[in-house]
């Protein structure tokens, strides 16, 4: 498969091409995160650390409920986006039989995407839309250029925005009431 894209960050890398869940068995291990979405292949680079820093505090908020939080690159495996990798995927451990060798199938409890400029965009409108469909109950989307945390609630189908947090603020997670996110501390520095 010839990977060509202009610009890696937001343009699909094989155009005109339906892509399937072999071809993107034959990517190469480069470091890259691969994604299809609707049977187009996304190409996105490594995140900045400060990304992963975020990545290694919501993880470890996240391990307090007692279940189980995989982190990218991990595939995860739904209808009409084979695959995606969320930044998080949490699971409780009665969904623990979702965890394949090589990916994650069906719907996790929580999805977490931590925004960057070369992925908001696909993270708010494709995978917002794919997560929707196959029924996620919990979106949490986490922005740290504005030091935000959005949380979204599945509802008949869509998203609602549950919480919308900033500085100074603090969220406790309703269905996981050992889940506590201080914003100041997740956003603060290294």
């Amino acid at each position: 498969m010839s990977l060509e894209a202009e610009d890696l960050s937001t343009a699909p890398v094989v155009a005109d091409k339906i892509c399937t869940y072999e071809d993107y068995c034959e990517l190469p291990e480069d470091g890259n995160r691969y994604e299809i979405l609707d049977g187009r292949l996304y190409v996105t680079p490594a995140p900045r650390t400060f990304h992963q820093l975020l990545t290694v505090r919501l993880v470890a908020a996240l391990l307090a409920s007692g279940q189980i939080v995989l982190t990218a690159p991990v595939d995860l495996i739904l209808v009409g986006a084979t695959p995606v990798q969320p930044d998080l995927v949490f699971l409780t451990r009665e969904q623990a039989h979702q965890i394949e060798e090589r990916y994650i199938t069906g719907a996790p409890t929580l999805v977490v995407e931590i925004l960057s400029p070369s992925t908001a965009a696909r993270d708010r409108t494709l995978k917002l839309n794919k997560y929707a469909q196959n029924q996620i109950p919990w979106y949490w989307l986490v922005d740290p250029e504005e030091k935000s945390l959005q949380v979204l609630r599945l509802e008949g189908g869509s998203y609602r925005v549950e919480a919308s947090l900033g500085a100074g603020e603090r969220f406790v997670w309703s269905d996981f009431p050992q889940v506590v996110l201080e914003l100041d501390t997740l956003f603060g520095p290294i």
